[in-house]
């Protein structure tokens, strides 16, 4: 790796002594992440100076290719949401739009009101029986449970269904796995953590309830062609191929984890139309002895998806607002009905320090990356998310052109 790699390695490793989940994976050289471990806490002033130093490094890099451009724009987009990072440990006062806007590359904005109550009047009129939606989604729910003790079974199986039609479009390293593993009373719902040489190990929280849904859900998020399979390819592209020292560490709250998240949400999309994930989801509930209407169940969790980007908004009565908390809460579980324990467990992300800006990427994520995928073709763009140094803002340049192109004249 080059120096400008290695020095960003090690501010990368400084950041995570102080600010806890900021790295999300680190598969580079061991020697730098023991240096690290043995030196004094870092400073935020002395990252933040640091952080300044590699944009002057980064401003004078050449841009003659178009994978030149594409790392200039990569580290720009990361050392600025590093900088943020150590402005905020330091005390400084960032008002909570603009902190979202500087970590992720992009103008985070709340769900329209009209797209909540689309999806909300879709998921009425896909629920079964009577009552309010909210009864009528924690039965539906309850029905389709997973039991603790089938659900990494149940992953697994799936995962090896998506690894099947993944491999139909993409090129998958031979030598790749999955570790899969059960987690409690974690700030998430699942955690892909790339351990290198192909592996990844996938922790699932069983504190949460999960249906049959979810599980074809983390199956294609996590795993195939979700984040493993975005791991392990650039492993081989970037890693090994172009020697890019700077894609062994994976981060949290920068703008690489907006297309890590919203590719992965859009992943079934990309291998799995709607009629094959209803067979999908009748293979997983053949397996732990749950029948049921699948095509109503496609549209239901559908419109459930949809409605999840409610917890980006609540984030923002919260956090920019400044709303009560049980004010929120109350206005989540009206605007979402979910089971309780859902409602609550969104409440529990939106305080903690990193996920409570980090729930944007799965939503603002794929609101970028669908068009895009339209203009590039969804299988040839998805192969650029998996094997290129993308940031968001190489797909709102490629977008804002098209739209100029497209311009009347």
């Amino acid at each position: 790796m080059d120096d400008l790699a290695r020095r960003y390695l090690l501010l990368g490793l400084r950041m995570g002594r102080l600010v806890p989940g900021f790295i999300d994976s680190y598969v580079g050289p061991g020697e730098l992440a023991e240096a690290v471990r043995s030196e004094d806490e870092p400073l935020p002033q002395d990252l933040h100076d640091e952080g300044l130093r590699l944009t002057e490094v980064v401003e004078a890099l050449p841009a003659e290719s178009d994978a030149q451009r594409r790392r200039r724009r990569w580290f720009a987009g990361q050392l600025t949401a590093i900088r943020t990072q150590a402005r905020e440990a330091a005390g400084e006062e960032i008002a909570f739009l603009d902190l979202c806007d500087q970590l992720f590359g992009l103008r985070v904005t709340p769900v329209p009101d009209a797209e909540l109550r689309s999806a909300r009047d879709r998921l009425d009129a896909a629920l079964p029986g009577r009552g309010s939606i909210a009864e009528r989604m924690a039965a539906a729910r309850e029905r389709l449970r997973v039991p603790d003790d089938q659900t990494l079974e149940a992953l697994a199986a799936s995962a090896a269904r998506f690894r099947d039609v993944t491999r139909r479009d993409f090129a998958l390293p031979d030598d790749e796995g999955i570790d899969w593993a059960a987690a409690r009373d974690q700030p998430w719902g699942a955690s892909a953590r790339f351990l290198g040489r192909g592996r990844t190990r996938v922790e699932i929280n069983l504190s949460l309830p999960r249906d049959v849904p979810v599980i074809a859900y983390l199956a294609s998020h996590e795993a195939y062609p979700g984040h493993h399979a975005e791991h392990i390819s650039k492993e081989r592209t970037l890693i090994r191929d172009a020697g890019l020292g700077e894609a062994t560490l994976r981060t949290m709250n920068t703008p690489e984890g907006v297309l890590a998240e919203g590719g992965a949400d859009v992943a079934r999309e990309v291998v799995m139309g709607d009629w094959e994930l209803e067979d999908e989801l009748r293979r997983i509930g053949r397996s732990i002895g749950i029948d049921a209407d699948w095509p109503a169940i496609v549209a239901v969790s559908g419109a459930a998806f949809a409605l999840a980007g409610a917890v980006g908004n609540a984030a923002i009565m919260l956090h920019h607002d400044e709303l009560p908390e049980a004010e929120v809460r109350d206005w989540l579980a009206e605007v979402n009905p979910a089971l309780p324990e859902l409602t609550a467990h969104a409440m529990r992300i939106l305080r903690d320090p990193t996920n409570r800006t980090y729930a944007f990427t799965y939503r603002e994520g794929a609101r970028l990356i669908r068009p895009w995928l339209a203009l590039q073709g969804q299988t040839t763009g998805f192969a650029r998310l998996l094997t290129e140094q993308l940031s968001p803002g190489v797909l709102i340049d490629d977008l804002a052109e098209a739209d100029v192109a497209a311009a009347p004249r």
